[in-house]
Formats: structure tokens, C-alpha cells, sequence
């Protein structure tokens, strides 16, 4: 059967990119799978090696290894202040709502967050268009930035919360990335059977041993026989990146030199982590800047040993982060810090380990005792870890059940 689908992402990736790609894995496979896929996204996001086919006056159109893209001209920076990123994000709702209206005619929409207000314009499609569509939680909005302390006004507390539940009361299905996301749409009284589990998933061919090359980064950071662990996400508040840092300074302390931590991306906290790095005299934190998706395998071949890190903010826990399955793909044993999902997936699996977040002297001994033990019980543990990715994370299994769900709104 072949589908038509309006996939709305306004950060839309390539391998070419940087971060999340899993809205270009997904579509790409429904493509190979026979569907049609139109995505509606932001340009701020689009490479410059991607050349445009045409250009309107609010976006521009692309097609991407089989997708047409329709790219809304906007300008979002992680560096951007509150208001400029409300400004981005209601700009984008507006022209995307419009854009949405002049395409041709789908099958469904495909609506992903963040942020939460995706929903306008799925909701506006849906309803001018009479499309059904399927939302998809990648966080759970507004809860995240209310318990992180980002809003703080009631009123504006209840609005959003109102508009969470008529986003999933509108949508014909709720895909959500991880158990923690699950519970919480059902705790908007959204029946269970509305609400599938897809979680971030693992590209298994992009990061096979043969399309890794560890020399490349050990000759450009000099790493030698060193230790080396990494950080392979961004630099956001939520990544509570100062406890990595901050347990660097005690492995300085301690005398270790063997220990070299890379912190990969950018973000807003990146200028103040470099700061604190050089205020501290600190020789074991490199930092590699933005590292394209598909150069990921060659940098994590380079490492030990992967590190997920988040504040210990409760909402957190719930998260499904990229780093994480690309560093099982890779075959990487991984340090978690947040006591929720992926530390349930580490122990059940013995295939890493976890820290208190509230002690970076933990992960700093963690790190020091590591470095003093023979590898090969480490690797041991990143074996298991691409086992996991083999049998659970599987994009490609992931890509089905997806393509499974959308076609079943196939009228």
C-alpha cells in the first residue's frame, strides 16, 4: 500500500548536519519503502552543500535523497535569547500553517516535536485539509522547561498545558520516545491504545566497524594510548555539562593524566564550560566543536567510553537521547547519570554504568579506576552494547513499526 505523507520537523537534519537525524532516517526509509513524503521544516538546519530546486517568498524546496523538502526561512540559533526563540517558534507556526495549506493534497501528517507548538500547524492542516495526524513526543512539553525552571508564569503554565492535551486529543495517534514519554501522555487521560512507544533508534550500518576509522581523530587530538571518554551530544542546559568538567578538574587534582574527556556540539552553556576549562587550567577536556552525523563512527571509535549526561531534574530521566543509541551502535559502553530509562537499559544489560549526578567526584573515580583496569573488560561491555542496538534499536525495525502506524490511517 502507498501513503502520502506530510512530515512536519522544524529541525529537519542530514547525515550532513549536526544532532538529531531521525526524521531524515525515518523519511528516508518510507521513501525506500515506496511512500511519498513531503517535510515541512525550518532552512536554519539545511546545509549549504543542499542546493535548492526552487524558492518562494517564505521557503525554499529542496529534494533530499528523495524527499521534498519545503524549507520556511528562519533564523534559530542556540545562542538565541527567550524572546527571540518564541519569536522563531511562532514565525515558523504561522508560515508553516500557510505553507501547509497551498501544498497538494496527503495521506496524513506526521507532526514532531519539539517544540510543543508543531501542534499548530498540524492542527491547522488536519482540520482544512480533513487529514488525520499522528504527533510525535521527543520531550514533554512544557513539563521539561517548567521543572527546569525556564517558565514560571501560571498563566502561561495553564495555557500550555491546556494546549498539550488538545494536541493529543486531536491527533489520531501519539508515537512517544520512551516509557517515561509514554506515561506521560496517558496521564493526560489519552487512552493507551492511542499512544505507540518508537524510541530513538540506532543506525547500524552507519556505525559498523567498517565505516570507522579511529586514526583519524587520535592523530588530530594527539590521544596516544590515552583513556578516552566522550560527551557525543550538545551542550544545552539540560546536559548538565559542568558535572563533566568539574569531575575533570578532580582527575587533574588526583594526578591523573591518562583520563581525556572530548565534549562534542555546541549550545548555550558551551562559551561558560570553555571559560571554566581555562580558569582551571584544565588539559584533559578537548573540545572537538560541531562533529557532522556522519563522521560520528570515526570520533567514536576513538573513545573507551560514552557519557550521557542530564541535570537531575526528574523530567529528564525521561528522555530518549540520540547519544546514547549512536554510542550502543558504535559498540561503546556508556556512563548514564539520569535515573530513569537509559539507566534501566545499562544494568539490565551490563553494559555500562551509572553515577550519581549530584557527584562529579563519583564519575572522576568512576573515569580513574577505568583507565588502571584492563580494556578488554570494557569492550567486552561495548560488545553487549552493539548487541542491544542489533536487537532492540534496530532503525530499520524502528522505521517499520512506524510506516505500519501511518498506514493504517491510510483511508
Amino acid at each position: 500500500m502507498y501513503v502520502k505523507i506530510l512530515y512536519i520537523h522544524q529541525y529537519f537534519k542530514t547525515r550532513e548536519g549536526y544532532s538529531s537525524t531521525r526524521s531524515y532516517e525515518f523519511a528516508t526509509r518510507l521513501v525506500n519503502a515506496g511512500h511519498e513524503v513531503t517535510m515541512l521544516t525550518g532552512d536554519s538546519r539545511i546545509t549549504e552543500k543542499e542546493k535548492p530546486i526552487s524558492k518562494g517568498l517564505i521557503s525554499k524546496k529542496y529534494n533530499i535523497d528523495g524527499i521534498d523538502v519545503i524549507a520556511i526561512k528562519d533564523n534559530y540559533s542556540n545562542y538565541m535569547s527567550k524572546m527571540s526563540r518564541i519569536f522563531t517558534f511562532l514565525s515558523f507556526l504561522i508560515l508553516s500553517s500557510l505553507q501547509g495549506l497551498f501544498l497538494k493534497k496527503h495521506d496524513i501528517i506526521y507532526a514532531t516535536s519539539t517544540p510543543l507548538t508543531i501542534g499548530v500547524p498540524a492542527i491547522v492542516i488536519s482540520f482544512f485539509k480533513r487529514l488525520p495526524y499522528v504527533f510525535e513526543v521527543r520531550d514533554l512539553w512544557p513539563e521539561a522547561p517548567i521543572q527546569m525552571g525556564i517558565i514560571k508564569s501560571n498563566f502561561l503554565i495553564k495555557l500550555l498545558k491546556k494546549f498539550e492535551r488538545i494536541v493529543y486529543k486531536k491527533a489520531a495517534h501519539i508515537v512517544a520516545l520512551s516509557p517515561g514519554m509514554v506515561e506521560g501522555v496517558l496521564n493526560e487521560n489519552i487512552s493507551e491504545s492511542k499512544v505507540s512507544m518508537i524510541p530513538n533508534s540506532c543506525d547500524i550500518e552507519l556505525f559498523s566497524e567498517e565505516n570507522s576509522d579511529a586514526s583519524i581523530y587520535k592523530e588530530k587530538y594527539k590521544l596516544g594510548d590515552n583513556f578516552v571518554a566522550i560527551h557525543p551530544g550538545s551542550m544545552g542546559i539540560a546536559n548538565g555539562l559542568f558535572y563533566i568538567v568539574e569531575a575533570a578538574k578532580i582527575l587533574e587534582d588526583m594526578g591523573n593524566q591518562r583520563v581525556k574527556i572530548l565534549l562534542t556540539g555546541d549550545g548555550a552553556t558551551k562559551p561558560k564550560l570553555e571559560k571554566y576549562c581555562k580558569d582551571n587550567n584544565l588539559s584533559n577536556v578537548i573540545f572537538t566543536g560541531r562533529i557532522p552525523k556522519n563522521d560520528m563512527p570515526n570520533l567514536l571509535a576513538t573513545t573507551d567510553i560514552s557519557i550521557t549526561s542530564f541535570l537531575n531534574i526528574p523530567i529528564l530521566a525521561t528522555n530518549s537521547p540520540n547519544k546514547f543509541f549512536d554510542s550502543l551502535a558504535a559498540g561503546k559502553p556508556v556512563i548514564v547519570n539520569s535515573n530513569g530509562w537509559t539507566k534501566d537499559i545499562v544494568e539490565k544489560n551490563n553494559i555500562g554504568f551509572y553515577v550519581d549526578p549530584e557527584s562529579p567526584k563519583e564519575l572522576a573515580l568512576l573515569l580513574d579506576e577505568l583507565c588502571k583496569s584492563t580494556r578488554y573488560k570494557l569492550k567486552d561491555k561495548g560488545k553487549r552494547a552493539r548487541e542491544v542496538a542489533e536487537n532492540e534499536f534496530d532503525r530499520n525495525k524502528l522505521a517499520e513499526k512506524l510506516e505500519q502506524i501511518l498506514l493504517s490511517f491510510k483511508k
